[in-house]
């Protein structure tokens, strides 16, 4: 297991199942996201830049201070693809493959990154749960809180846990089985299904990502997040499958998170969804919708 997460050290792993305070220590991101209706995206950087006045407005209301990107207006786009072998066993166990390409030109380019992350409510497990990525690798491990939307309701937010690993500007040759897929990440083996076992992307649709990278947000007492708003579209038709705003604040000691910029983080993030309500996705995440988009029965509910 690799020691460092980011810029920051990880907390050495409990030993106890109750040490939760040691567990929430190498937490050292909380990322918010609401999921927007896709025929809310008609025009897209119209709509785009409709949201974000009226998140600007909401923040003012915190109260929250902006610093807006010049060039937010000027989106990078990804291809997305999602890895599982044929009946879903990795998503089954909440775990998620993940392969993103940032376009060059009007097309995906030859470097990518690749994403392997357990994403789970209990922090026990997520913490619990290795995840690490090939000697030699420039991989980056992450442990942080995701804070989600709750299914039936506006203003609502819940937490998952979300133990990751990247590895960015990769150009290799990725295989069909998932012994090799251990090769890069040798957590996988943990997950219980045969190295013989088939991998390959979950759909046959491709999903373009168009992300506006928006700026910060103050939320007072050093505590900044970083904005964008992401669009996932169909390649090939360009019809809009979703959205999601999303803010991540960063810090070394989660115990110690000075209340009031917590406060307006979380106070933010309810009242931007009330706020917006037209617009709110409710009941699903993108990598769910990503897999529906396969056809096939999901049994499991992130």
């Amino acid at each position: 297991m690799h020691e460092t997460s980011g810029k920051f050290t990880r907390a050495k792993r409990p030993e106890q199942v109750a040490d939760l305070e040691a567990i929430f220590e190498a937490i050292h991101w909380r990322e918010f996201k609401i999921l927007l209706k896709p025929q809310a995206f008609s025009d897209l950087e119209r709509d785009a830049r409709d949201y974000w006045k009226l998140a600007k407005r909401v923040a003012r209301q915190v109260p929250a201070m902006i610093d807006e990107n010049a060039r937010w207006h000027t989106p990078q786009i990804r291809e997305v693809t999602f890895f599982d072998t044929p009946r879903f066993d990795l998503y089954r166990r909440s775990y998620i493959l993940r392969r993103r390409t940032p376009y060059r030109g009007d097309v995906p380019g030859e470097k990518f990154e690749l994403t392997m992350k357990f994403r789970h409510p209990d922090p026990d497990l997520a913490w619990r749960t290795r995840i690490d990525f090939a000697e030699g690798l420039p991989g980056i491990v992450k442990f942080k809180e995701e804070l989600l939307l709750v299914g039936t309701e506006l203003g609502g937010m819940r937490s998952v846990f979300s133990h990751t690993c990247q590895i960015k500007n990769q150009t290799m040759k990725l295989g069909g089985t998932l012994g090799h897929w251990a090769r890069i990440f040798p957590a996988l083996v943990d997950s219980r299904i045969a190295k013989t076992a088939a991998i390959g992307p979950v759909n046959s649709t491709g999903i373009e990502e168009v992300l506006f990278d928006l700026g910060v947000i103050h939320f007072g007492g050093g505590r900044n997040a970083q904005v964008d708003l992401a669009v996932w579209r169909e390649r090939e038709t360009q019809r809009v499958l979703i959205g999601e705003f999303a803010f991540e604040t960063s810090f070394k000691h989660y115990g110690r998170l000075h209340p009031r910029p917590k406060y307006r983080s979380e106070r933010f993030y309810r009242l931007l969804q009330r706020e917006t309500g037209a617009w709110v996705e409710l009941g699903t995440t993108k990598t769910r919708l990503a897999y529906e988009l396969s056809g096939k029965k999901l049994d499991h509910d992130e």
